[in-house]
């Protein structure tokens, strides 16, 4: 499988914190992935996506990291990772959402990727609440990234997926409002998501 960002900068802290381990720490990550890659072979295409990009190698580097930090730290570390994408993914939306009147194009962006990329072949189920004239509020009411975190005991390690979607997506443009006070990798029974202009 190609690399991903967590297999690269797993492999960064490994090389820079554990060099003499280094090797070791490489081969087992990636009999870890190739395993978990193999236990979901099955999975739906769609859901693939999600599974090889970031839940799959997340899980890997969390277990791995696991061999030569304390459970917490290896949290924090697989957290940094998927922040500091967050952080440039924001940093490119800003930028991008400075082209006078894209920001209207927002909400309706998400109804149209809530609906294939993150939609029920993925392993998604939305309720839409308003979609239309400016608004985008949806309940997540089940998500691949919580419940396989869920099946391979943990649960804990979807709050930095959760995180990054606040991290992405809070004050990207003074009249773009992004909402969510619940998340199921939260230990919420739902995701309140809302993505609205401000009128």
């Amino acid at each position: 499988m190609k690399e991903t960002y967590l297999s690269r900068d797993f492999r960064e802290t490994a090389a820079q914190r554990f060099s003499s381990h280094a090797k070791e720490l490489n081969a087992f990550f990636d009999t870890r992935l190739n395993a978990l890659l193999a236990e979901n072979a099955d999975e739906s295409k769609e859901k693939q996506y999600h599974l090889k990009r970031q839940i799959l190698p997340g899980i890997a580097a969390y277990e791995t990291l696991q061999r030569v930090m304390p459970k917490e730290e290896a949290l924090q570390i697989v957290h940094g990772y998927v922040e500091r994408l967050a952080r440039t993914s924001h940093k490119q939306l800003a930028i991008l959402l400075l082209i006078p009147g894209l920001y209207r194009l927002v909400p309706g962006v998400f109804v149209k990727s809530t609906r294939s990329v993150f939609g029920p072949a993925a392993g998604f189920d939305s309720k839409e609440l308003q979609v239309g004239n400016g608004i985008w509020r949806v309940d997540m009411m089940k998500c691949p990234y919580h419940d396989t975190c869920v099946a391979y005991g943990c649960p804990e390690l979807c709050c930095c997926f959760c995180d990054s979607d606040d991290i992405s997506y809070t004050g990207l443009h003074p009249k773009l409002i992004w909402h969510r006070t619940k998340t199921l990798g939260r230990g919420d029974d739902r995701c309140d998501f809302c993505m609205k202009i401000m009128k």
